[in-house]
């Protein structure tokens, strides 16, 4: 069975992210995208910074309701606080190095760090940094991104049984000094201050992350647009618009896509019939749950659970 990652995605969209290190907020990884069912990462949002080198492949990047084709060699620098998800439309496979890195790490040595990473961190900058190996700096932060990913304990090949003998130091230095080369590269996005444009956005990322948390946290009971709608306050069709900007899939899709995860996951970890499991993930019969599992999957439910 090919190996897959899953992420832990909190009610509110936001991601329990697993450190290599518990105790040390830095995770760098070099992974292949077909860890992620279907190719494409559950969109979330966490408060460290995430940095993206391509590797092989055209990994298509969402971020806030903008998508972008990273070509290899290329990246990107996610903000803090921002809605992301790294996807394959036509889940052909992407190799990326990943650093997500907390803030925690420095943003408290002294008042003027501290001033440097709000002003950085703040709704009204930019949402991600562009990263190409055609300027300088960005071709810095790419190098970076190996480097920090190279001595982070684990983050070179996946459970490397070395990993616990390196010295956490060096990742730390590198992880400090790859967060030092962007916070002063990220712009307002449209002014100095909030206004109502800004204001409408922010209205529209908590109706986001309400429905969202609605399916993340009801997806096994008979959820129509109608309830998700409500938990974000918003119409049926602005609840569609709106998943379709900063989700990229329409709610009945992020529902299929969150009931997939556990249905998997059932599949893996239990001996739970298929009929058993189709009722725990929110599948109304059967039959359907196996003709959607068949065509996102590729496979049936009882295929899926026999590779070895």
């Amino acid at each position: 069975m090919r190996p897959t990652k899953r992420i832990t995605v909190l009610s509110d969209l936001s991601e329990r992210i697993e450190y290599n290190i518990p105790e040390l907020p830095i995770y760098a990884r070099c992974d292949p995208l077909s860890i992620f069912p279907d190719c494409r990462c559950p969109c979330h949002w966490h408060r460290d910074l995430e940095f993206i080198h391509v590797i092989s492949g055209d990994l298509h990047h969402f971020v806030n309701g903008r998508v972008t084709v990273l070509h290899p060699g290329e990246g990107v620098v996610v903000n803090a606080s921002r809605l992301h998800y790294g996807f394959s439309p036509t889940r052909q496979d992407v190799r990326f190095s990943c650093a997500v890195i907390s803030p925690s790490l420095f943003e408290h040595l002294t008042p003027q760090v501290t001033a440097r990473c709000e002003r950085a961190f703040a709704q009204q900058m930019d949402d991600c940094l562009l990263l190409t190996p055609d300027v300088d700096w960005q071709r810095d932060v790419l190098m970076g991104i190996e480097r920090v990913v190279r001595l982070t304990p684990g983050g070179g090949v996946r459970g490397a049984e070395n990993s616990t003998c390196m010295s956490p130091l060096p990742a730390v230095a590198a992880a400090m000094e790859l967060c030092d080369m962007v916070l002063d590269r990220f712009r307002p996005n449209g002014g100095d201050g909030p206004d109502e444009g800004e204001s409408i956005e922010q209205r529209n990322r908590m109706s986001v992350l309400g429905m969202t948390g609605l399916i993340q946290h009801r997806f096994r009971d008979p959820l129509g647009l109608d309830d998700v709608a409500a938990a974000g306050g918003v119409s049926r069709s602005q609840c569609c618009i709106l998943f379709r900007k900063y989700v990229g899939r329409t709610p009945n899709e992020y529902l299929t896509d969150r009931r997939m995860e556990e249905a998997r996951r059932l599949l893996r970890e239990t001996n739970g019939s298929v009929a058993e499991i189709a009722r725990a993930c929110g599948f109304s019969t059967a039959s359907y749950f196996v003709n959607v599992f068949r065509r996102r999957a590729g496979m049936t439910p009882g295929a899926f659970r026999t590779q070895p």
